[in-house]
């Protein structure tokens, strides 16, 4: 994220430092049960994970800190175990993804599957990322209520920016997968956040005048 800022912002004036405290995937989630912000049902006992199995819903199971979606693994997994958590899978009609930044919405991405994509990850698992074979469409105007969801998320943990992957289900429900801080950048997406950098650091240098 940093290298893909900082050509963007070498002429910019002023300093922007901002390091926050990341929030991992687990803690996300109970913060955002405690705050009633839409997420997927989760827990971190095996015990229920599996009962969860055995009623036939689909479950994931995840590390705390994962990589990208790599860590995610189905019931039949020789990892199942050993995972730090499980949630169970809420049927998608389509995925997004959320850029806010400082409470407001500066950039968005309709994950679409890419037919000419080789994906390196082959294992049949619902995960929509490049590693899957999806790519972003920016050209993507999310829902408003989908938007004020991601608004909420990104404050609660106390963040000042986030991209928050949001799934819709098909009677059109929206649900905080999760936050990220440190998302990986396309062209549009750095111009969004250098953008907004810029506008706040111009914004906080007036009012400390």
């Amino acid at each position: 994220m940093v290298k893909k800022l900082e050509p963007l912002l070498k002429d910019a004036p002023g300093t922007f430092r901002h390091h926050p405290i990341v929030v991992s995937g687990l803690t996300q989630l109970q913060r955002f049960k405690r705050a009633n912000i839409a997420c997927p049902d989760f827990t971190a006992d095996l015990d229920e994970a599996n009962q969860w199995v055995q009623a036939d819903r689909l479950v994931f199971g995840r590390n705390d800190n994962h990589e990208k979606g790599l860590d995610i693994v189905a019931p039949d997994s020789p990892e199942w175990a050993k995972k730090d958590f499980w949630t169970k899978v809420i049927p998608a009609e389509r995925e997004y993804r959320i850029h806010i930044f400082d409470g407001q919405l500066i950039h968005q991405s309709l994950k679409e599957l890419n037919p000419n994509a080789k994906p390196s990850r082959t294992d049949g698992l619902p995960i929509r990322n490049t590693s899957t074979g999806y790519s972003y469409n920016h050209n993507f105007s999310p829902p408003a209520a989908a938007v004020e969801l991601a608004k909420r998320a990104v404050d609660e943990l106390g963040y000042l920016w986030g991209a928050v992957d949001i799934l819709e289900d098909k009677a059109g429900g929206s649900y905080v997968l999760e936050v990220n801080s440190a998302p990986g950048m396309g062209d549009p997406t750095a111009i969004a956040y250098a953008d907004a950098i810029t506008r706040y650091t111009q914004r906080t240098r007036a009012i400390t005048r």
